[in-house]
Protein backbone atom coordinates (compact mmCIF):
# COMPACT_ATOMS: atom_id res chain seq x y z
CA UNK A 1 0.00 0.00 0.00
CA UNK A 2 2.98 2.05 0.44
CA UNK A 3 4.48 1.31 -2.44
CA UNK A 4 1.22 2.51 -4.05
CA UNK A 5 0.97 5.83 -2.36
CA UNK A 6 4.45 6.56 -3.14
CA UNK A 7 4.15 6.03 -7.00
CA UNK A 8 1.11 8.09 -7.18
CA UNK A 9 2.90 10.73 -5.29
CA UNK A 10 5.79 10.11 -7.73
CA UNK A 11 3.14 10.20 -10.66
CA UNK A 12 1.67 13.65 -9.56
CA UNK A 13 4.99 15.70 -9.21
CA UNK A 14 5.88 14.58 -12.52
CA UNK A 15 2.67 16.08 -14.06
CA UNK A 16 3.08 18.81 -12.15
CA UNK A 17 6.85 19.49 -13.41
CA UNK A 18 6.02 18.79 -16.77
CA UNK A 19 2.92 21.50 -16.56
CA UNK A 20 5.27 24.23 -14.78
CA UNK A 21 8.21 23.02 -17.73
CA UNK A 22 5.50 23.49 -20.34
CA UNK A 23 4.05 27.00 -19.27
CA UNK A 24 7.88 28.44 -19.11
CA UNK A 25 8.53 27.01 -22.56
CA UNK A 26 5.57 28.71 -23.96
CA UNK A 27 6.40 31.99 -21.89
CA UNK A 28 10.02 31.86 -23.02
CA UNK A 29 8.75 31.38 -26.74
CA UNK A 30 6.23 34.11 -26.76
CA UNK A 31 9.05 36.49 -25.38
CA UNK A 32 11.14 35.46 -28.08
CA UNK A 33 8.87 36.82 -31.15
CA UNK A 34 10.82 39.61 -32.51
CA UNK A 35 9.41 42.84 -32.11
CA UNK A 36 8.55 43.87 -35.72
CA UNK A 37 6.42 40.84 -35.81
CA UNK A 38 4.87 41.85 -32.89
CA UNK A 39 4.01 45.06 -34.20
CA UNK A 40 2.63 44.00 -37.45
CA UNK A 41 0.88 41.58 -35.86
CA UNK A 42 -0.53 44.34 -33.34
CA UNK A 43 0.30 42.08 -30.53
CA UNK A 44 2.67 44.24 -28.67
CA UNK A 45 2.23 44.61 -24.84
CA UNK A 46 3.46 47.33 -22.55
CA UNK A 47 4.33 45.43 -20.03
CA UNK A 48 6.98 44.00 -21.82
CA UNK A 49 8.67 47.73 -22.23
CA UNK A 50 11.21 48.93 -19.93
CA UNK A 51 11.28 52.09 -20.39
CA UNK A 52 10.68 54.92 -23.47
CA UNK A 53 13.40 57.32 -24.09
CA UNK A 54 12.94 60.60 -26.24
CA UNK A 55 15.47 63.09 -27.21
CA UNK A 56 15.69 65.81 -29.22
CA UNK A 57 18.51 67.55 -31.74
CA UNK A 58 18.36 70.61 -28.94
CA UNK A 59 19.55 68.18 -26.18
CA UNK A 60 16.14 67.72 -24.36
CA UNK A 61 15.07 64.37 -23.26
CA UNK A 62 12.78 62.47 -21.15
CA UNK A 63 12.64 58.97 -19.83
CA UNK A 64 9.54 57.15 -19.20
CA UNK A 65 9.52 54.01 -16.93
CA UNK A 66 7.34 51.40 -16.47
CA UNK A 67 8.51 51.33 -12.62
CA UNK A 68 6.10 54.43 -12.35
CA UNK A 69 2.67 54.74 -11.83
CA UNK A 70 2.15 57.42 -13.77
CA UNK A 71 4.84 57.09 -16.83
CA UNK A 72 3.59 53.14 -17.23
CA UNK A 73 0.39 55.40 -18.98
CA UNK A 74 2.94 56.27 -21.40
CA UNK A 75 3.76 52.97 -21.65
CA UNK A 76 0.31 52.25 -22.25
CA UNK A 77 -0.70 54.91 -24.78
CA UNK A 78 2.71 54.34 -27.16
CA UNK A 79 1.71 50.68 -27.20
CA UNK A 80 -1.69 51.39 -28.36
CA UNK A 81 -0.91 53.48 -30.83
CA UNK A 82 1.83 50.95 -32.10
CA UNK A 83 -0.60 48.28 -32.16
CA UNK A 84 -3.40 50.48 -33.89
CA UNK A 85 -0.33 51.87 -36.81
CA UNK A 86 -0.30 50.94 -40.15
CA UNK A 87 2.56 49.31 -42.10
CA UNK A 88 3.57 51.77 -45.53
CA UNK A 89 3.79 49.45 -48.01
CA UNK A 90 5.67 52.15 -50.47
CA UNK A 91 9.68 52.70 -50.86
CA UNK A 92 11.71 52.84 -47.32
CA UNK A 93 12.17 56.16 -46.68
CA UNK A 94 15.45 57.31 -45.07
CA UNK A 95 16.07 57.64 -41.33
CA UNK A 96 19.06 60.25 -40.55
CA UNK A 97 22.08 59.84 -38.28
CA UNK A 98 20.80 62.78 -35.96
CA UNK A 99 17.17 62.87 -37.03
CA UNK A 100 15.08 65.82 -34.82
CA UNK A 101 13.62 63.37 -32.49
CA UNK A 102 13.80 60.02 -31.71
CA UNK A 103 12.13 57.42 -29.00
CA UNK A 104 14.18 54.25 -28.12
CA UNK A 105 12.47 51.51 -26.14
CA UNK A 106 14.16 49.33 -24.01
CA UNK A 107 12.44 46.41 -23.72
CA UNK A 108 12.50 44.17 -20.70
CA UNK A 109 14.70 41.39 -23.42
CA UNK A 110 17.18 43.85 -23.13
CA UNK A 111 16.12 44.74 -26.72
CA UNK A 112 17.15 48.30 -28.19
CA UNK A 113 13.85 49.74 -30.42
CA UNK A 114 14.18 52.95 -32.09
CA UNK A 115 11.66 54.76 -33.75
CA UNK A 116 12.21 58.26 -35.59
CA UNK A 117 10.65 60.20 -38.10
CA UNK A 118 10.78 59.16 -41.98
CA UNK A 119 12.49 61.57 -44.40
CA UNK A 120 11.97 62.31 -47.93
CA UNK A 121 15.68 63.67 -49.06
CA UNK A 122 16.15 65.61 -52.39
CA UNK A 123 19.54 66.79 -53.58
CA UNK A 124 19.27 70.26 -55.48
CA UNK A 125 22.71 71.92 -56.65
CA UNK A 126 24.71 69.58 -54.72
CA UNK A 127 22.56 70.52 -51.17
CA UNK A 128 21.02 67.48 -49.60
CA UNK A 129 17.00 68.51 -47.84
CA UNK A 130 15.33 66.35 -46.29
CA UNK A 131 11.76 66.65 -44.67
CA UNK A 132 10.24 64.84 -42.46
CA UNK A 133 6.90 62.75 -43.99
CA UNK A 134 3.62 64.01 -41.73
CA UNK A 135 2.67 61.13 -39.49
CA UNK A 136 5.22 58.48 -41.33
CA UNK A 137 7.35 56.62 -38.83
CA UNK A 138 10.74 54.19 -39.32
CA UNK A 139 10.66 51.86 -36.24
CA UNK A 140 14.14 49.71 -36.20
CA UNK A 141 15.19 46.31 -34.50
CA UNK A 142 18.62 45.86 -35.05
CA UNK A 143 19.65 45.65 -38.55
CA UNK A 144 15.72 45.39 -39.60
CA UNK A 145 13.37 48.33 -40.39
CA UNK A 146 9.73 48.88 -41.59
CA UNK A 147 8.13 52.27 -42.12
CA UNK A 148 4.61 52.78 -40.09
CA UNK A 149 1.74 55.24 -40.32
CA UNK A 150 0.46 56.69 -37.05
CA UNK A 151 -0.38 60.52 -36.70
CA UNK A 152 -1.23 60.24 -33.46
CA UNK A 153 2.62 59.04 -32.47
CA UNK A 154 4.28 60.78 -35.09
CA UNK A 155 2.17 64.07 -33.18
CA UNK A 156 3.16 63.00 -29.57
CA UNK A 157 6.78 62.29 -31.14
CA UNK A 158 7.58 65.46 -31.96
CA UNK A 159 5.62 68.01 -29.54
CA UNK A 160 2.94 65.16 -27.23
CA UNK A 161 5.93 63.91 -24.95
CA UNK A 162 7.09 67.29 -23.61
CA UNK A 163 3.35 67.72 -22.41
CA UNK A 164 3.21 64.64 -20.52
CA UNK A 165 2.31 65.55 -16.73
CA UNK A 166 3.88 63.74 -14.09
CA UNK A 167 0.53 63.07 -12.24
CA UNK A 168 -2.84 63.27 -12.48
CA UNK A 169 -4.20 66.34 -14.69
CA UNK A 170 -7.17 68.82 -13.19
CA UNK A 171 -9.53 66.93 -15.03
CA UNK A 172 -8.70 63.91 -13.58
CA UNK A 173 -8.39 64.99 -10.32
CA UNK A 174 -11.90 66.23 -10.72
CA UNK A 175 -13.48 62.84 -12.27
CA UNK A 176 -11.40 60.82 -9.21
CA UNK A 177 -12.74 63.37 -6.41
CA UNK A 178 -16.39 62.89 -8.08
CA UNK A 179 -16.18 59.74 -8.27
CA UNK A 180 -14.75 58.77 -4.50
CA UNK A 181 -17.69 60.90 -3.36
CA UNK A 182 -19.90 58.93 -5.72
CA UNK A 183 -18.63 55.48 -4.08
CA UNK A 184 -18.56 56.54 -0.68
CA UNK A 185 -22.52 56.37 -1.09
CA UNK A 186 -22.26 52.70 -2.12
CA UNK A 187 -21.87 49.57 0.74
CA UNK A 188 -18.49 49.18 1.79
CA UNK A 189 -17.70 45.47 0.07
CA UNK A 190 -17.27 48.01 -3.20
CA UNK A 191 -14.67 49.81 -1.65
CA UNK A 192 -11.80 47.87 -3.89
CA UNK A 193 -13.48 49.54 -7.15
CA UNK A 194 -11.35 52.64 -7.45
CA UNK A 195 -8.83 51.71 -10.67
CA UNK A 196 -9.23 53.67 -13.21
CA UNK A 197 -12.84 55.56 -12.46
CA UNK A 198 -15.09 57.16 -15.55
CA UNK A 199 -17.31 59.39 -15.03
CA UNK A 200 -19.84 60.97 -17.03
CA UNK A 201 -22.14 63.74 -15.97
CA UNK A 202 -25.51 64.68 -18.09
CA UNK A 203 -28.31 67.15 -17.33
CA UNK A 204 -31.60 66.08 -16.26
CA UNK A 205 -34.08 67.73 -18.67
CA UNK A 206 -31.78 70.51 -19.25
CA UNK A 207 -31.88 71.77 -15.49
CA UNK A 208 -27.92 72.95 -14.20
CA UNK A 209 -29.19 72.08 -10.45
CA UNK A 210 -29.88 68.60 -11.79
CA UNK A 211 -27.49 65.81 -13.05
CA UNK A 212 -27.16 61.95 -13.46
CA UNK A 213 -23.70 60.65 -13.14
CA UNK A 214 -22.61 57.56 -14.68
CA UNK A 215 -19.78 56.20 -13.06
CA UNK A 216 -17.85 53.23 -13.90
CA UNK A 217 -14.09 51.74 -11.82
CA UNK A 218 -12.26 48.69 -11.59
CA UNK A 219 -11.25 46.53 -9.08
CA UNK A 220 -8.20 47.01 -7.33
CA UNK A 221 -7.24 43.30 -6.73
CA UNK A 222 -6.93 42.48 -10.93
CA UNK A 223 -3.93 44.03 -10.97
CA UNK A 224 -1.96 41.98 -9.24
CA UNK A 225 -2.59 39.30 -11.68
CA UNK A 226 -6.12 38.12 -11.36
CA UNK A 227 -9.41 39.18 -13.59
CA UNK A 228 -10.22 42.66 -13.58
CA UNK A 229 -14.29 42.79 -12.24
CA UNK A 230 -15.64 46.41 -13.55
CA UNK A 231 -18.59 48.53 -11.47
CA UNK A 232 -21.28 50.67 -13.00
CA UNK A 233 -23.61 52.56 -11.35
CA UNK A 234 -25.65 55.46 -12.03
CA UNK A 235 -26.09 58.74 -9.51
CA UNK A 236 -29.31 61.20 -9.75
CA UNK A 237 -27.35 64.04 -8.22
CA UNK A 238 -29.51 67.40 -7.24
CA UNK A 239 -29.15 70.22 -4.55
CA UNK A 240 -33.09 69.67 -4.86
CA UNK A 241 -33.48 65.84 -3.47
CA UNK A 242 -29.86 64.90 -2.96
CA UNK A 243 -28.26 61.76 -3.84
CA UNK A 244 -29.69 58.21 -5.24
CA UNK A 245 -28.01 55.60 -6.58
CA UNK A 246 -29.55 53.36 -8.86
CA UNK A 247 -28.61 50.56 -11.40
CA UNK A 248 -25.44 49.13 -9.04
CA UNK A 249 -23.51 46.25 -11.41
CA UNK A 250 -20.84 44.47 -10.96
CA UNK A 251 -19.57 42.99 -14.15
CA UNK A 252 -16.90 40.10 -14.02
CA UNK A 253 -14.03 38.95 -15.62
CA UNK A 254 -14.08 41.75 -18.23
CA UNK A 255 -11.72 41.29 -21.25
CA UNK A 256 -8.03 42.72 -21.18
CA UNK A 257 -9.56 44.96 -24.28
CA UNK A 258 -12.07 46.21 -22.25
CA UNK A 259 -9.73 46.64 -18.97
CA UNK A 260 -7.30 48.97 -21.36
CA UNK A 261 -10.69 50.96 -22.52
CA UNK A 262 -11.34 51.62 -19.03
CA UNK A 263 -7.92 52.24 -18.00
CA UNK A 264 -7.13 54.42 -21.69
CA UNK A 265 -6.90 58.45 -20.75
CA UNK A 266 -5.95 59.45 -25.14
CA UNK A 267 -7.91 59.09 -28.30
Amino acid sequence: MRKYNFVILLLIGFLIMSSSQMTEAKTNTNQQIPFLEQLLAHSLKHEEIGSIKIENDSGQQQIFSINDGFQERVLRKVTYWLNNSSLVDETMEVSLKKPSNKMTLKMASDDVITIEPAYTCNIDNMHRTCTAKDGELIVSDKSKKIQIKSQSLYDWLLVGWRKEVDGLTKEELLEEALYTRYLNELDPSYAEYFMCPKIKIEPIDGDPRRHIVFASALNYSGHHGGDFNRLTFSVSDSNLTGLHVTNVKIEEHISEEESEKQCRTFD
